[in-house]
């Protein structure tokens, strides 16, 4: 039961091939080996993990579905993401997944024995409105998978706005945010040049506004701001 609870988190509810089950951490565990925290990090550092999250998705989505799958709650803000999205670059996989799986929140929220669960299903004390708003769009249905799919936050995490927030239109002038248009600072992980670690600036309209940041976070940019122009 604690294996298929912990396969069934850790994997976002994906159907899982035999030869994709990570056998090894399976048998340390039921020999009493691995405790439950140890059976996580296992599977979390595992081939098939990294295949389905990241090299699918991208370090940005990876980052996303990490504090999903092993600390049960979506990012609070892009300072987070980023913080993680730099350790997997310099640190590398295994110590980006340690980050979470042996941090203090883990282990007071479920300690050594306890697989993660999805701990915002309610708001909870010392947590934003906004966090839960981005929880329940994180969290996506019961039967959803966690795989290949574009980022759910990105967005808002970078403009600091809720997710799928309607916007309504009004007479005297257009508010469809479709029509908007953003200022992006952001610098450069390899800056060269007289621009060397000097603040860049992009405009763009709404509908480019996510390829723009995925654009960005591939080429190592950190997002330093996003304003209405």
């Amino acid at each position: 039961m604690v294996l298929r609870s912990a396969y069934r988190q850790v994997f976002g509810n994906a159907h899982l091939m035999d030869e994709e089950l990570v056998s090894t951490a399976e048998s340390l565990f039921l020999q009493g080996d691995l405790a439950v925290q140890g059976l996580v990090a296992a599977l979390a550092c595992s081939d098939t993990y990294r295949r389905l999250f990241l090299d699918k998705n991208g370090p940005y989505r990876f980052v996303e579905l990490n504090f999903k799958h092993l600390l049960g709650r979506a990012p609070r803000d892009q300072a987070e993401v980023s913080e993680h999205v730099q350790r997997l670059a310099n640190e590398g996989y295994e110590a980006e997944i340690a980050s979470y799986v042996y941090s203090p929140e883990y282990i007071g929220a479920f300690g050594f024995d306890t697989v993660p669960y999805w701990r915002t299903t309610h708001t909870q004390t010392g947590e934003s409105n906004l966090t839960y708003t981005r929880s329940l769009k994180l969290k996506g249905g019961q039967a959803s998978f966690d795989g290949s799919s574009s980022s759910k936050l990105q967005l808002s995490l970078a403009t600091g706005d809720a997710p799928s927030v309607a916007v309504r239109g009004g007479r005297g002038g257009s508010t469809n945010r479709n029509d908007r248009r953003f200022r992006i600072n952001w610098t450069t992980a390899s800056p060269s040049g007289l621009n060397r670690r000097a603040v860049q600036v992009s405009i763009v309209p709404f509908s480019s506004l996510t390829s723009t940041l995925q654009s960005l976070q591939r080429r190592g940019g950190s997002i330093v701001s996003i304003t209405n122009d």
